[in-house]
């Protein structure tokens, strides 16, 4: 059998990009298979157009504080134009580093087209058949769309998050369909646009995989910005209605609006492969796979959004690296996450990292926790941005095991507690840890500084140097 490739990876996204770079990196003959466009959903539609829109709507923020202090004087009116050219621009520079170019100067041979498989170790692309030694399958995942839950959402016209980012005028007021991350960010950053924004979730609250007090504080700031949040146990109905849309949930609550968002989720991205025809299966709607990414099919390796629930960019790539390595190298890795982290990029933002269980074992009060607000941190005092709190989860032996960060820069916070969690340090680590003064990072410190010194003066020792102390015996 002719071998046309040493290792062919099917999908550009975050874990495609990684995987092909690194294959191509150890001398693999690799090719990279792309449906549409190198970059795949976080470079077009995910994560650089909503973190630019993020960054944009920030800056208007400021701008009207700005107004509101008498300290600059009206400006224009904003052209909603400006903030769709300005996230088109990001995705160019971004692009520019990803293009089929840039990747054939590493090394690495790109193909435009729908793969599809035909035999355990040959795809046909744009009516060519290829073969290759191993596959990594990166095709990432697509949003959700509940057009059989509820009624009249196919006749008429939404948005998600792949297509909201083509809007180049400014809704009047738009509704919004799910009470998750893209929610959340994409809600605020309109609001602060000038939008009317509403929330509808069939969640107990926002932002339901993160902390209850963090979810809260969003909603109480969502408040506060105008934001309005509708919990409800279904939405049963969408219509068209002249030149509104409007939403329907099982209690006969009507939503009306200009635009319509549906956000509720991502599904993997794999009908059109016919992974059939290679014997791979699936396993709850994602590929199923063994602890180092190997499916059924020895060849075939898959990563990223496709077998994970966990739909980050970061974790796609360490993902589609551990593939690459396991499919072309000996003495397999396991794909086993030692601990998962994440930001939702709201302001205030909420930064999450720990260790598998982490809840769980919250909840069995295995694991304690030490918690300090923002509003004692004096550069958040100085900012006047003194939403948020840190809180750290230790063991028994008061090793970090997970922490929270909300606020100000949280998502830059948390890097450093990644770190002592992964290298299972001690909260007085950090506590003895200098940190620049004044630095919203000092949170971390004032934190664990709090717990190192209740862990000291609580115990015996402490008992022991309120004594030495009191008697004077080293003055």
């Amino acid at each position: 059998m002719v071998t046309d490739y040493d290792l062919i990876v099917i999908g550009g996204g975050s874990a495609g990009l990684t995987a092909a770079e690194f294959g191509a990196k150890i001398g693999a003959k690799t090719l990279l298979v792309e449906a549409s466009r190198i970059g795949g959903d976080c470079t077009w539609t995910g994560c650089v157009p909503s973190k630019s829109m993020v960054n944009y709507s920030s800056k208007v923020e400021n701008l009207r504080i700005l107004k509101e202090m008498n300290l600059i004087k009206d400006s224009e009116e904003l052209d909603y134009n400006s903030v769709y050219e300005y996230i088109q621009d990001r995705i160019k520079t971004i692009y520019n580093e990803e293009s089929p170019e840039a990747l054939r100067k590493k090394g690495i041979e790109v193909l435009i087209g729908e793969a599809k498989f035909i035999s355990d170790s040959k795809i046909k692309v744009n009516d060519k058949e290829i073969i290759a030694k191993r596959f990594i399958i990166t095709t990432g995942s697509s949003p959700k769309i509940p057009i059989d839950e509820i009624e009249g959402l196919g006749k008429i016209t939404f948005y998600t998050s792949g297509t909201i980012f083509d809007l180049k005028k400014l809704p009047e007021h738009l509704v919004i369909i799910g009470g998750g991350p893209i929610s959340c960010e994409l809600g605020q950053s309109f609001q602060r646009l000038g939008s009317k924004v509403t929330i509808i979730t069939t969640n107990k609250r926002l932002l339901p995989k993160n902390d209850p007090e963090a979810s809260e504080l969003i909603l109480q700031t969502f408040k506060q910005q105008g934001i309005e949040t509708i919990f409800c146990e279904k939405i049963v109905k969408a219509e068209q209605k002249s030149e509104l849309i409007e939403v329907i949930t099982e209690d006969g609550k009507t939503i009306s609006g200009s635009h319509l968002l549906v956000a509720i989720g991502r599904k993997p991205s794999l009908s059109r492969l016919n992974l059939e025809a290679a014997s791979v299966t699936l396993k709850e709607g994602f590929i199923d796979v063994n602890k180092y990414l190997r499916t059924k099919n020895k060849r075939i390796y898959a990563a990223g959004e496709c077998i994970s629930s966990y739909q980050f960019t970061h974790v796609a790539g360490f993902l589609g690296y551990i593939a690459v390595r396991n499919a072309l190298l000996p003495f397999s890795s396991s794909a086993k996450l030692p601990l998962i982290a994440w930001t939702t990029f709201t302001s205030p933002e909420i930064a999450f990292a720990g260790v598998e269980g982490l809840f769980e074992r919250l909840n069995a009060k295995k694991y304690s926790e030490v918690n300090f607000n923002l509003d004692k941190v004096d550069r958040a005092i100085t900012d006047s941005d003194t939403a948020g709190f840190v809180k750290i989860y230790l063991n028994k032996r008061q090793r970090i095991v997970g922490s929270l960060v909300v606020g100000s820069r949280a998502g830059e916070i948390i890097h450093e507690l990644i770190l002592a969690i992964k290298n299972k340090e001690k909260v007085s680590t950090i506590a003895n840890l200098m940190h620049i003064y004044p630095t919203y990072s000092m949170i971390v410190q004032q934190a664990a500084i709090k717990k190192t010194e209740e862990s000291l003066l609580e115990g015996f020792i402490g008992k022991l140097i309120k004594i030495v102390t009191k008697l004077n015996l080293f003055f």
